[in-house]
This record gives structure tokens, C-alpha cells and sequence, in this order.
């Protein structure tokens, strides 16, 4: 199939990194000096046990997990008999108004990527919004773009995102708001931007009565035969059955879901979900930690991770099944038809975070990345806005995640600037736009698999976009510098 070239474009990176690891000695940054040592070449053996490890680490264990559950979750909702009247009700609504559509799903995904940083929790959204945007004629790369891209443009202008902002004011120590105003002025360049492309680039499919039918004709109808295929869709509308119950749960578990795996204490300094949990877990009834014991070992809203995320789909399965009084044996040939289609795009998940797992398995913590960022950053003596990108652009495919790219760049940063709120919008602009083309972009990834959409694809219809946004990025760094 052509998609495999998803997994060209990984192996092409992950061969990159393999052949320097060969040539460039490891190093770590202490302040803007490398110490570099011997090299620390990736072997043929350790070509087998990287992916192996990656499959086992329980950090990416739990992102295949929620993938999986996010399969068996609109697999069971397809059994319910109303998510179709729903899915139906809102096409039927936006007819006539598609685009009208496109923006709220835009707006809706990259607001709420800005506000929390979750990109992998966000992604329960993404099959209901493509259902839509398919159903109203739509083909699979404007889903992609107006969901999966969505949240990868709030990603770029993220504003109060623990994942990224969180941890700037973690290593620098700066304050949240410390130019949130360029931080919002970025998003909002962000979302006009991409909107107007998304709009402008998106066409509704035209049915057209041809007379002859010609080989490539014959083939590109197949491939819109395919394109119409909707995932984790299945048309099943029961009229009789109230879609209530099943709009309070969903929209119960995305709020609870993002509300409790936002860090409110450490990102704005709330601690009203910490002290209601020390007052509930602290009751005692004559001696008797009562509701410590009865809610078990679970953390404070705040402070939870996918594993509770996953705790909370599987309840809400559970409602949905018992509500909807679905039958054991169609709840679970409901939730195994979800989780089935979803297998691929986990395993594409895993095969994402290999590199990332590689460069952050050194027992030394020598990296080849410290002497490649040094070679660019040294180019110039002090603080340089071009070299910095250019290793902050090659750290970003390297850490798909936002806090160890920081993290390998913190020594260097500070001491050769004091301005962070300045790096920090650098550093956020430059990841987020490598993560809109990086085939270590674990999001991007996930959707090109559950689009089933070429690597190739995505770049010839993205590219355009990217420089649009790297000039607004530009534009907003420009005015950051001049004031």
C-alpha cells in the first residue's frame, strides 16, 4: 500500500540518526560548553531491542492504551443507536453551511491544544468531528487538517499548556503570563491562518454522470470509494432511543479528562482540586480513613495521567453499555471492532516514539544531540536567533516531547540569555511547527495512520501552510525582539 511510506519516512529518520551516532561522539552541555566523548554507535542488535524496549516502557505502553480504549470506546457508541442519529443530526444541520463546520472544528480542537497542552487526550475528539466533516462531503485530508492539524496549530500557539508552557516557567522560573499577550497574539495568527487555508483548500466532493469510464478514472473512483470510508463510524440509527444520555457522558469524559490531567497548581498555581482531595482522602470516621480507602490509589484531579485517562473511558464504556442496555455480547463485539481499527495506529504510535527512546537511553546521558546543537549555537558569541532555531528544529525531531527538547537545550539557554519568555516562544513556535511534518510527530503520526493517509500526502498539501506560519512565527518573534 502506499501508506507504507509512513514507515519509509520513520525508518529514513531513524537511519539518519543511526549513521551519526557512527561519526559524532556523545556529549552533554555543561553551560554553553559540550563535553564530548566516544562515540556511542546504535548496533545491529540494538536496531531490534530499541523497538522492543519502546513497546515495553510503560510511558508508551499507556499511550497505546488509550489509542486502543479511544477504538473501544466509539465502538460501543456505534452500538448505542443514537451516535449515528447524532453523527446524522449535525450533518443534516451544516448542509448548505459546511464550512461553517470546518471552523468550529478548527476553533473548538486548536483552542482547546492552546489552553491545555494534551494533544493525545484531545485525539478522543477527532473521530467524531471526521465523521462530520466526511459526511458533509468532505475528503480525508481536510479531517485531517481540520482536526489532527488543528490540534498541532494550538500546539504552536500554545498559551497555558502545562506540557509546554508549564515547563518553561519550571526551568526558567519566569511567570505564566510573562508574554502571554504574544503567546495569544501567535495562537490567534495561528487559527485565522490556518482556517483561511483549510477553507481555501478544502473542496466538497461533486457527484458527476460520466459516459465512459477510462482506467484512471475507474482507479480514482476506487480511491474516493476508499476516501469515503469514515473510521470508527457505523450507521446504526434507533429513532426511539434518547441521544441525551450519551451527549452528558461524552462531554462529561473529555471535560473530567482535561480538567484532571491539567497541572492546575503548578501551571496557575490553583489549588482547589488538591485541597478537596486532602479534605476527602483525610476524613476519618473514628480513626477509619474512610473515602481514602474507598477511592483507592488515584491522585488529585490535576495531577492525572493517561492512566486515569484510560480509567475514565472504561467507565464510561460501562455507562453507555448499561444505559443503553446494550447486550454483553454486542457491547463486546462493539468495543473489538473499535479497538481492531485502532491497532494499526497504535502500533504507529510505538514505532514514533523509537528515536525518541533511543536518545534518551544513554546510561551517560551523552546524547550526539549536544554536539550537533553546539556546533550551531557556537557559530555566533552570544544569543543568535537563526542558529538557535536550527538546533532547536533538528532537537525537535529528535524530542517529539516538548519538555525534553527544553530540558537538552536548558544549559546553553542560560547563559547565553536572561530573556526566557523570549526563548520560550522560539523554542514552542519551532517544535510545534517541526511536529506538523516530523515523522517523529507521535499526533501526526496517529492521524496519518487513521486517516490512512500517505506520509507524501500530507506534505504536498502542508507545505504551503508551514511557511505561512513560519512567517507569522517570524513576525511575532520580530515584534518580541523590538520591544
Amino acid at each position: 500500500m502506499k501508506k507504507k511510506d509512513i514507515l519509509k519516512a520513520i525508518g529514513i529518520v531513524l537511519g539518519i540518526y543511526v549513521i551519526l551516532t557512527w561519526l559524532i561522539p556523545a556529549g552533554v552541555f555543561s553551560g554553553k560548553e559540550v563535553t564530548a566523548s566516544a562515540t556511542e554507535p546504535v548496533g545491529l542488535f540494538d536496531l531490534v531491542k530499541y523497538p522492543i524496549a519502546t513497546a515495553a516502557t510503560s510511558i508508551f505502553v499507556l499511550s497505546l492504551l488509550v489509542v486502543l480504549l479511544i477504538g473501544g470506546l466509539y465502538g460501543v457508541m456505534n452500538k448505542t443507536g443514537v451516535y449515528s442519529n447524532i453523527v446524522e443530526g449535525i450533518t443534516k444541520k451544516f448542509k448548505g453551511k459546511e464550512k461553517n463546520f470546518l471552523i468550529i472544528s478548527i476553533l473548538v480542537l486548536g483552542i482547546l491544544s492552546s489552553l491545555t497542552g494534551l494533544v493525545l487526550p484531545l485525539f478522543i475528539l477527532v473521530p467524531f468531528f471526521a465523521a462530520v466533516i466526511i459526511l458533509l462531503g468532505y475528503n480525508k485530508i481536510t479531517a485531517m487538517l481540520s482536526t489532527v492539524g488543528s490540534i498541532l496549530i494550538g500546539s504552536i500557539g500554545s498559551t497555558y499548556g502545562f506540557n509546554i508552557n508549564g515547563y518553561i516557567i519550571y526551568f526558567f522560573q519566569n511567570k505564566i503570563n510573562d508574554s502571554i499577550w504574544f503567546r495569544l497574539s501567535l495562537l490567534v495568527l495561528m487559527l485565522i491562518s490556518f482556517t483561511v487555508f483549510v477553507i481555501k483548500t478544502a473542496s466538497l466532493e461533486k457527484k458527476k454522470a460520466t459516459k465512459k469510464t477510462t482506467k484512471s478514472e475507474t482507479k480514482k473512483k476506487t480511491e474516493e470509494k476508499e476516501d469515503g470510508i469514515i473510521p470508527l463510524y457505523e450507521k446504526n440509527m434507533d429513532k426511539k432511543k434518547s441521544p441525551t444520555a450519551l451527549i452528558v457522558i461524552f462531554a462529561l469524559l473529555v471535560v473530567v479528562s482535561l480538567v484532571g490531567m491539567f497541572n492546575w497548581t503548578n501551571c496557575l498555581g490553583v489549588t482547589f482540586f488538591t485541597d478537596i482531595y486532602d479534605s476527602i482522602t483525610k476524613f476519618e470516621l473514628n480513626g477509619y480513613p474512610l473515602f481514602a480507602n474507598i477511592l483507592g490509589n488515584i491522585e488529585a484531579m490535576g495531577n492525572w495521567t493517561n492512566a486515569e485517562f484510560c480509567m475514565l473511558i472504561i467507565i464510561a464504556i460501562l455507562l453507555i453499555k448499561w444505559l443503553y442496555n446494550i447486550k454483553l455480547n454486542d457491547a463486546f463485539e462493539g468495543f473489538v471492532v473499535g479497538v481492531k481499527q485502532m491497532v494499526p495506529v497504535a502500533i504507529y504510535v510505538i514505532i514514533a516514539n523509537i528515536l525518541f527512546l533511543i536518545i534518551n537511553s544513554s546510561s551517560t546521558g551523552n546524547t550526539i544531540f549536544a554536539p550537533i546543537a553546539n556546533f550551531f549555537i557556537s557559530m555566533t558569541k552570544g544569543f543568535n536567533v537563526l542558529t538557535f532555531g536550527f538546533a532547536s528544529i533538528i532537537g525537535s525531531v529528535i524530542y517529539n516531547d516538548f519538555p525534553y527538547l527544553l530540558n537538552a537545550l536548558y544549559e546553553p539557554i542560560s547563559t547565553l540569555t536572561k530573556d526566557y519568555a523570549f526563548v520560550g516562544i522560539i523554542l514552542q513556535s519551532i517544535h510545534g511547527l517541526v511536529m506538523l511534518i516530523a515523522p517523529t510527530s507521535v499526533i501526526l503520526i496517529a492521524g496519518l495512520k487513521y486517516f490512512d493517509i500517505s506520509y507524501k500526502e500530507w506534505i504536498k498539501n502542508i507545505w504551503k501552510y508551514l511557511l505561512i506560519a513560519l512567517i507569522a512565527v517570524i513576525v511575532i518573534i520580530a515584534l518580541m525582539a523590538l520591544i
